[in-house]
């Protein structure tokens, strides 16, 4: 579990440093200030391994084609385009050990043929270049001190190639976007606890949305695996048409079972979730992720969700839980931590958080 995170030269932060972190990590802040760019950062370390996340983390962004120069591309991870240094990820984490990530451009290396099994490749709609000039290179030492070093390559004909070298050990880790969609994964992560006779739990706090519901269960429809729910219908009905926010809960209780030991990352944690349940909602999240010994971080905007975390974990056997401010002072990101006593001053005299 992560204690301590730091950012060099990522996105919109020139250095940020969070120190100390809990199982429970809401990140609160003004609009482009950097919560989700902080979610990146976490994402990339974690999975540090895998040289397809960067272009996975602007997919999520919907920056899914590249009308532009490979060096634009790459540019935006960079704070304020600074390619010319390094950006650094590093952690400490509860065992003491380190783990580091570092990202910068390098002179591309000559490629003639993409896919020919050394990675993986895609062909990105409206790519334009005909001038591959920098490869993004990734460079991870795990907390063993083992390294590992990845490499994104743009073809002259506009193919995306990837290269991995050495080994490292693996975290695990998931990323939930802020847009709430069902997806086969969750349907995968599903047939996962099922198998193991672990879908009680999920049922229980899914009810706190749905009272009605008594079972779940995944069907093939049109082919799609499909998490369905019975309500006392005539037919068990597709989960997404019960709501976003069953949508929702469901997705993050079931990473955290498919994350043991491991992070989840939430982008707006609160979407679709009615603010009389969260109390409830953070009730069944800080459980399962001490059950199954998950970090969680988690964005929002909302001051509701943060006094409903605060209302839950305070009457709970542990209170695990840390809210992070971002707050911009001229061109400087900074964080502002607070703990149980600060939380509980702040919103005593209706202090701004967000």
């Amino acid at each position: 579990m992560y204690t301590r995170f730091e950012i060099v030269n990522f996105r919109g932060f020139d250095h940020l440093m969070l120190d100390p972190l809990a199982r429970v990590n809401l990140i609160a802040g003004k609009n482009n200030v950097g919560k989700t760019a902080l979610l990146e950062a976490l994402f990339l370390h974690i999975g540090a391994h895998n040289p397809e996340l960067p272009l996975r983390v602007n997919a999520i962004r919907g920056i899914e084609r590249f009308p532009l120069q490979p060096d634009e591309v790459w540019g935006w991870f960079f704070y304020d385009k600074r390619t010319d240094r390094s950006i650094q990820i590093c952690s400490l984490d509860d065992q003491g050990l380190n783990r580091s990530l570092a990202m910068r451009l390098a002179p591309s290396e000559t490629v003639t043929q993409a896919g020919n099994g050394n990675g993986s490749r895609s062909r990105p709609t409206g790519f334009i270049t005909t001038d591959v000039s920098q490869d993004l290179v990734l460079e991870y030492a795990d907390s063993r001190g083992h390294q590992a070093e990845a490499r994104v390559m743009f073809t002259a004909d506009g193919e995306i190639k990837t290269r991995r070298s050495g080994s490292v050990s693996a975290a695990l880790g998931i990323y939930l976007g802020a847009a709430a969609r069902f997806t086969g994964e969750d349907a995968e992560r599903f047939s996962n606890i099922e198998r193991i006779g672990r879908t009680d739990g999920l049922v229980s706090a899914l009810r706190l949305l749905e009272p009605r519901l008594t079972r779940l269960t995944v069907l093939v429809t049109a082919g799609a695996p499909m998490i369905h729910g019975g309500i006392g219908l005539r037919e068990l009905m597709p989960l997404p048409v019960m709501g976003q926010g069953m949508v929702h809960l469901c997705a993050i209780l079931l990473a955290i079972a498919n994350a043991p030991g491991g992070t989840l990352l939430i982008d707006e944690i609160e979407n679709g979730l009615h603010h009389a349940a969260l109390p409830q909602v953070f009730q069944a999240i800080g459980e399962a992720a001490r059950a199954y010994d998950v970090q969680l971080f988690a964005t929002t905007h909302s001051w509701e969700t943060i006094r409903a975390a605060h209302t839950a974990f305070s009457a709970g056997p542990i209170y695990d839980l840390q809210l992070c401010r971002l707050e911009r002072t001229r061109e400087t990101i900074k964080p502002a931590i607070y703990d149980q006593e600060a939380l509980e001053a702040a919103l005593k005299y209706d202090l701004e958080v967000r």
